[in-house]
């Protein structure tokens, strides 16, 4: 039976294998935005819409700054760069904002509507009866302006209003002006010229990243000379992903040598270490490759965790091992059967652990424990199919003076001489638990997740001093029946938000009415500018223009307009207004974008009182779903060892299964304990290590509960090497440059280091419930 379970599991081996050589001839697709690791819970369809569409064009977004002291040199260097970012492929569009072509095409527009389009100046002069200024001011710029006036625009548009009408358009990128078809700024002497491209795929593309960025850094090495800045998601994911991918590779291979050392020197034969490194092999190809099956792509989260499952992978092939050692093992099949019980229920338990991460809706983290359970699934089958038939090991003789160390441990928790270290031992972990959990806090900011290049984030606040204020993260969302009551509903919003830009809470705000107003407003501005303008000044208007008296047959420079007015669909099809796209996501739902965003609370509760406006902030929101999924981890960890229970107090009776959860326990409060007095904020991740701590320090907890007497050096040597071997793969993710990946590692090494101190205590129940049930055969 054993040697048909051995075939089908090589069968299934070899098809994960294929599957596996297969993907990576085609390339592996790893996914490097760490907010994909968070959770995507049900919520309004609309708002999580909104939030996808904006953090979607805000993500493909990619600015850089070309300067020299030269404008020519900056121009020409700036043209370079762009060209480089567009023979990638990986670039939609270059170019944004407003130059001359774009002007052009504006008038092209809103010249038929002319009448019906005011500034928000030249509105309030002329409500105020205040016309004469309006046309004291087309008269100076007629005769002292070079730029958009002419002769035809001045018969047609005789005070001007269009030209006022774009000049007032509320733009991004302010301090930007047109100079020959490109945006510059001029600042210290030196030209910055702006280079913009719109990316053809996410930013979180490792390929993407890989061609993009490659491109740009061998463009500015190209112009030895020119200062260039840069800005734009795919800068920072290239710079992250580019870390953990190392860190990946790096932590990975420590742990790996590591464990091949450990075991190399423990058990100085190379049969162990090839039955360990063949159970890790296992694990890893069928825990990769079923991942890959289940979701088509993982996050490199997932990998550099999944690189972790070598310190857990190897317990039961080191306990198959570590048998060795024991005097009266006989044949391969008699060890196994002997570890059997304990490997197989502390899979149980480990699995267990696991499958609560299962439960958290973290897509990452279901990838990570899909890898891990898979993983480990297939390291046991490995050790239960196939290692008793390929060993070829006789016990092991040397080693005594290693045994002897190893169940010093044991000895500490029993022998009478220590009775006094461990009451000042446990006193001192109380004294330290009850301390650090008083000054533990929280802190769920999603913006501490990653590390963030300190190059990159200075290159970002430069251009944003240079260019204005960008457009923020966070954003109003304008709810309403259909596009003219969105836009009603957004001009009666201004008048709020330039009270808010006053304040400074807000340096500015792009909304679709500020483009397009409302059909009610280019009404009520047309009989407005024929009240207050035609009326009473047109005839002399045209006369100090030198223009001839208008044809009293003729309706004016009213006749060439429409009777229609101009619609979002009008803006939308021109494709002329910059950014319109991004801010009208559908019919009636529209986006106003924020700049220089500095007080959240203060938009938040200015539009409170305003019908179908709300402000989204995905970084709090993310942050307070971070917050909730804490306490639901915390929840999963409870859950985990109420499940565990049952099995162990099944295996070992009620006292047993209960001493059998002392050591996790005693590690589950510990080790956030230590992190309140190391200073550190408990985050989601501490939380979620927990689960873990639990799970593996259970493991320990059976494998000292399974021990016998005359077992105990040989077990505690076991538990010694996967204890080593755990904090070689999850400690070292404590000296990881990711914080979210650092906030785990520190708390798995500090817990396994726990549980493992206390795993002797584990057989205490085991003991009581022999010496009663040897007293009730009596």
């Amino acid at each position: 039976m054993r040697r048909l379970g051995a075939l089908l599991w090589l069968a299934l081996v070899l098809l994960a294998s294929g599957y596996l050589a297969l993907r990576l001839h085609d390339g592996l697709g790893f996914r490097t935005d760490l907010l994909a690791l968070l959770p995507r819970e049900e919520q309004d369809p609309i708002l999580q819409r909104a939030n996808d569409a904006v953090t979607k064009a805000l993500g493909r977004r990619v600015l850089a700054l070309v300067g020299h002291a030269d404008r020519e040199t900056a121009r020409k260097a700036a043209t370079t760069l762009g060209d480089a970012l567009l023979a990638t492929g990986q670039v939609e569009r270059i170019g944004e904002g407003i130059d001359v072509d774009r002007l052009k095409r504006l008038g092209a527009l809103y010249f038929p509507h002319r009448q019906s389009l005011l500034s928000d100046g030249d509105r309030a002069l002329l409500t105020a009866g205040k016309g004469e200024e309006v046309a004291t001011r087309a008269l100076s710029q007629a005769f002292g302006f070079a730029g958009l006036v002419d002769a035809g625009l001045l018969r047609t548009d005789p005070f001007l209003l269009l030209p006022s009408f774009l000049t007032n358009l509320p733009f991004p990128l302010s301090r930007l002006t047109p100079d020959e078809g490109m945006l510059s700024v001029t600042e210290d002497g030196a030209t910055w010229v702006l280079v913009s491209a719109v990316l053809a795929g996410e930013p979180f593309e490792l390929d993407l990243q890989d061609r993009l960025v490659g491109a740009f850094d061998d463009a500015v090495r190209d112009m030895p000379g020119v200062a260039v800045k840069r800005l734009g998601a795919v800068f920072f994911a290239h710079a992250g992903s580019r870390t953990a991918i190392t860190e990946a590779s790096t932590l990975g291979t420590l742990s790996l040598v590591g464990t091949m050392l450990l075991v190399g020197l423990a058990f100085r034969r190379p049969g162990p270490l090839l039955h360990n490194l063949l159970a890790l092999g296992v694990g890893m190809t069928v825990g990769l490759s079923g991942s890959l099956l289940l979701f088509g792509e993982l996050h490199v989260a997932a990998l550099l965790f999944g690189s972790s499952l070598i310190g857990v992978a190897v317990d039961y092939s080191l306990h198959y091992s570590a048998s060795l050692f024991d005097p009266l093992s006989g044949s391969p099949s008699d060890r196994l059967r002997h570890v059997l019980p304990g490997i197989a229920l502390g899979l149980v338990t480990t699995l267990i652990g696991y499958a609560a991460l299962m439960l958290a809706p973290f897509p990452g983290l279901r990838q990570i424990a899909a890898f891990s359970i898979i993983g480990l699934v297939g390291a046991f089958l490995t050790v239960v199919l196939w290692l008793p038939s390929l060993d070829r090991a006789r016990r092991l003789t040397h080693g005594a003076l290693m045994l002897r160390a190893a169940a010093g441990l044991w000895s500490f928790w029993e022998a009478r001489r220590w009775r006094g270290v461990r009451l000042v031992l446990v006193l001192g972990c109380v004294l330290a638990g009850a301390v650090g959990l008083a000054r533990l806090s929280a802190d769920d900011d999603v913006r501490r997740l990653q590390a963030v290049s300190a190059e990159l984030r200075h290159e970002q606040d430069e251009i944003q001093r240079l260019i204005g204020a960008t457009t923020a993260a966070q954003f109003l969302l304008v709810q309403a029946a259909d596009d003219e009551a969105a836009l009603r509903r957004q001009e009666d919003l201004a008048a709020t938000l330039a009270g808010l830009k006053a304040k400074g809470s807000i340096a500015g705000y792009q909304m679709p009415a500020a483009f397009v107003p409302s059909a009610r407003t280019q009404r009520e501005n047309r009989a407005l500018v024929a009240t207050a303008l035609d009326a009473p000044l047109l005839a002399a208007q045209r006369a100090s223009l030198g223009l001839p008296p208008a044809d009293p047959n003729d309706k004016g420079p009213n006749s060439k307009a429409p009777e229609g007015v101009l619609t979002l669909g009008d803006a939308l099809a021109s494709d002329s207004v910059p950014f319109l796209r991004e801010l009208v996501l559908g019919p009636g739902l529209h986006v106003v974008a924020l700049q220089g965003l500095s007080d959240p609370d203060a938009v938040r509760a200015a539009v409170a009182g305003t019908a179908g406006v709300r402000l989204v902030n995905p970084t709090a929101d993310f942050s307070a779903l971070l917050a909730k999924y804490r306490h639901r981890a915390l929840l999963l960890t409870g859950l985990a060892g109420l499940l565990m229970l049952p099995v162990l107090m099944w295996r070992y009776g009620w006292r047993g299964g209960l001493w059998a959860l002392v050591p996790p326990g005693a590690a589950l409060i510990l080790a956030p304990a230590v992190v309140g007095l190391m200073g550190q904020d408990f985050t989601f991740f501490h939380a979620m290590a927990l689960v873990l701590i639990l799970s593996i320090g259970v493991d320990y907890a059976v494998f000292c509960a399974e021990s016998g007497v005359e077992q105990q050096p040989v077990t505690m040597l076991a538990v010694w090497l996967a204890t080593l071997t755990t904090l070689l793969s999850f400690g070292l993710l404590a000296f990881s440059a990711v914080p979210a990946v650092h906030s785990f590692g520190v708390t798995m090494l500090v817990g396994i280091s726990i549980a493992f101190l206390f795993a002797p205590l584990a057989a205490r129940g085991t003991r009581h419930n022999e010496a009663t049930n040897n007293a009730r055969l009596l």
